[in-house]
């Protein structure tokens, strides 16, 4: 009989000790949250209740970054027979196990577990399988990525978790950039929402402590002489916790704004270094290897023209921190810059044809369009010069009532998926839909290259 109430009592004091290491977990004290889960497991007396005490100590110690630790703790939580729980125990072992080493692959353990909670029809945990394939996908598809991160804030707008979907947006402003300002206005304002609820507890709180306290003074009256020196007191306990609670919503409020104006700053400092980056490779690189190539396929070319070549890199080079637009300012044709262009990359290895670059195409074409035209063919002819070992290139121009049409095509090598990432193709992609345009790649390994891009007239 005392066998059966001490395990009784222990099983009590195993679940106590749990609650607390959830509170210091919520609170971010990941270091007595890890004491209190490992007191619960110590004094557990049912084995699947030790399963679910297991668990809890493996996702801590994830949290602490200790994933080498995480990992025995998660191989006991696995044996549980409960399938929540195992789905939650996988779910935290295959995301330690990938943490610890990025060459495992954790995604069939995400799905497994995902199933599982899917089945049972478990759409708070379901939060947690979203954000683990989120955080995977991130560093290897921002398009499957962001669609776990929109299921990940569906799934918490069902289960009503604001702070799930709190998540969720801060996945969504890194991923989403087309919703960018709709995101974090969401996010700013699901913040300020859950800040007002938890003073709205604190308040009801005060009012219910206040009513205690009203009570008992009235109550004293009828038994003591001093209500006078009671009532101050109380009042007193009041204005101190009020005063308290002010200051700690002010420094609550404080740091979250310091840091959400910090995230902005390095959002635009990542933003700084990636235009200069480019124009960088525009201007610099780029711009001296037509000087190379000229030189190379031009050997008439004076000394007094290459000079001039030069000098004109080198103040653009001397301009690039500057934010204003780039401006064809030159005095020739741009269809002439165009035939200049192309002919400097003829040579006996490798014939250009060129076809439709009439001076009407470019009728009413602004200069901030005529030279992002030239970056992107530049930019074509250089990786063809460098890569392809093309020996011959075509471009042809085509206009119709609303847009420009452009047509490249070389008879080299092509390229692969992982070529089409690079800077120098993506800062491609990126000016002609800046432009209102469109641009696609066409490649077979060894039958050439295709690159077809358009933009509006207007």
């Amino acid at each position: 009989m005392e066998a059966k109430t001490d395990s009784i009592s222990r099983g009590f004091l195993a679940s106590n000790f749990n609650n607390l290491a959830v509170a210091s977990n919520s609170l971010k004290n990941y270091d007595e949250a890890e004491k209190f889960y490992k007191l619960a497991l110590n004094n557990a007396t049912e084995l699947q209740n030790k399963y679910v005490y297991y668990n809890n100590v493996g996702d801590v110690l994830i949290t602490k970054g200790l994933y080498k630790k995480a990992l025995p703790y998660l191989d006991i939580a696995l044996k549980t027979n409960d399938s929540l729980s195992y789905a939650r125990a996988l779910n935290n072992w295959a995301r330690a196990k990938f943490l610890d080493n990025h060459n495992f692959n954790p995604i069939p353990h995400y799905h497994k577990a995902f199933n599982i909670r899917l089945n049972n029809g478990n759409t708070i945990d379901l939060n947690s399988s979203y954000a683990n394939l989120c955080d995977y996908y991130k560093e290897i598809d921002f398009d499957i990525a962001l669609k776990f991160a929109k299921k990940m804030e569906n799934a918490a707008i069902k289960a009503k978790s604001s702070q799930d979907q709190l998540q969720a947006l801060k996945r969504l402003i890194m991923l989403d950039k087309k919703n960018y300002q709709q995101n974090f206005r969401l996010f700013t304002e699901l913040t300020d929402q859950v800040q007002l609820n938890g003073n709205r507890a604190k308040n009801q709180y005060a009012l219910i402590r206040y009513g205690v306290e009203k009570s008992k003074a009235e109550n004293s009256i009828l038994k003591v002489d001093k209500l006078e020196s009671q009532k101050k007191l109380i009042y007193l306990v009041i204005a101190v916790v009020g005063l308290l609670t002010i200051i700690i919503i002010g420094n609550i409020s404080y740091k979250k704004r310091r840091k959400r104006l910090e995230q902005e700053k390095e959002l635009e400092v990542k933003n700084t270094e990636l235009k200069y980056s480019k124009k960088v490779h525009d201007v610099v690189a780029n711009g001296i290897y037509q000087v190379m190539i000229k030189l190379e396929n031009n050997l008439d070319i004076g000394r007094d023209e290459t000079l001039d070549d030069l000098e004109y890199v080198y103040n653009r080079s001397r301009n690039i921190s500057y934010d204003s637009a780039e401006n064809n300012t030159e005095s020739e044709n741009f269809y002439v810059k165009i035939n200049k262009l192309l002919g400097y990359f003829s040579s006996n290895d490798v014939g250009t044809i060129l076809i439709g670059n009439e001076i009407e195409v470019w009728k009413d074409i602004s200069d901030a369009n005529k030279a992002e035209v030239y970056q992107v063919l530049r930019e074509l002819l250089i990786n063809m010069k460098k890569h392809s070992e093309a020996d011959r290139v075509t471009l042809r121009f085509e206009r119709t009532f609303e847009k420009v049409k452009v047509f490249y095509s070389d008879t080299g090598i092509g390229i692969n998926d992982e070529t089409i990432l690079k800077n120098g193709v993506r800062n491609m992609v990126n000016r002609i839909e800046n432009m209102g345009g469109s641009i696609t790649f066409e490649t077979q390994t060894e039958k050439g290259l295709e690159v077809n891009f358009s933009f509006p007239i207007s």
